[in-house]
């Protein structure tokens, strides 16, 4: 009989290319353990387990942006330099203008006497070349001395207001001791070659009578609606009722024989209490006077 050796088995690779491929499955298990704990110990199951989380929710989160969310931002130093000017910042896109500081309001003029509805004097007014007659009416030699007195004061006031607008003025009476005659009036201002003139009165009647009105030629109506106008506006005083709109059409020796226009304004009715209070206040005055320039203004401008 022939004798059975026992005989140990041994675990040979006599292959080279085997032994390669057992070394490479020995590094690759290695590796995956050694990849398994750093993945272990770095969170990074857990950082997957939330986006898988997140995914299921409907929260789209990457593991990136769990990683940027949970690492707090490094924060260095910014190297220092000179100062240096700054620049302007440019506005973003939607940001508003800065606003431009505005002006304080500008508060208005206290109106001056002579104004009306908050109107200056008329510094506008110019009678620069023209030349004006002034004609006041009923003078010392008239039972109506009184009132004569003030047209000749009137008048004096008008004129110098008028010179100060550039006029050459001429007044056919300068004191109140005697009366002067229609013929003398009307030659003095067509002897000045006036370009218009203005005869001053004042109403005396009934006491319960109130306003002003023009008297005139047919020749000057045009003018008289133009002072009717001006003086109703400027001075705020009625229209005498009885004179229908204002003017009343006379036969005037002055008006007819002093070579321009010519009408006669009564200014208002010195027994009326209110009107003569008006007449004989200094503001009412320069309203009157501002009245009176601006309609031979018009006047002279035709």
């Amino acid at each position: 009989m022939k004798r059975i050796k026992n005989r140990r088995k041994h675990f040979r690779i006599s292959n080279p290319l085997g032994f390669s491929l057992f070394c490479a499955m020995i590094v690759l298990v290695i590796g995956l353990i050694v990849g398994t704990v750093f993945l272990a110990k770095g969170g990074y199951f857990a950082q997957m387990f939330n986006c898988v989380k997140s995914e299921v929710n409907g929260n789209r989160a990457t593991p990136t942006q769990v990683t940027e969310a949970t690492e707090p931002p490094v924060v260095t130093d910014a190297p220092s330099l000179a100062p240096t000017e700054e620049a302007p910042e440019t506005p973003e896109i939607g940001t508003p203008e800065p606003e431009t500081p505005t002006p304080p309001p500008i508060e208005p003029e206290t109106p001056q006497p002579g104004t009306q509805g908050g109107q200056t004097s008329a510094p506008s007014i110019s009678l620069e070349g023209f030349t004006i007659g002034i004609d006041p009416t009923r003078d010392g030699g008239s039972k109506y001395k009184t009132e004569g007195e003030y047209n000749l004061s009137l008048a004096k006031e008008l004129a110098e207001y008028l010179e100060s607008k550039g006029a050459k003025v001429v007044i056919t009476r300068e004191d109140n001791k005697k009366e002067v005659g229609n013929s003398k009036r009307a030659k003095t201002i067509k002897d000045a070659k006036c370009d218009a003139a203005i005869r001053l009165m004042c109403n005396e009647v009934g006491s319960s009578v109130h306003g002003f009105f023009v008297q005139g030629t047919k020749k000057n109506e045009e003018f008289a609606r133009i002072l009717i106008k001006e003086y109703a506006e400027v001075t705020g005083m009625d229209i005498q009722s009885s004179k229908g709109r204002g003017f009343d059409k006379v036969n005037d020796e002055v008006a007819s024989k002093c070579g321009c226009p010519c009408v006669r304004l009564v200014m208002g009715n010195w027994k009326n209490k209110d009107d003569r209070a008006d007449l004989e206040d200094p503001a009412f005055r320069e309203k009157m006077m501002q009245a009176i320039a601006q309609a031979l203004l018009a006047q002279l401008r035709k």
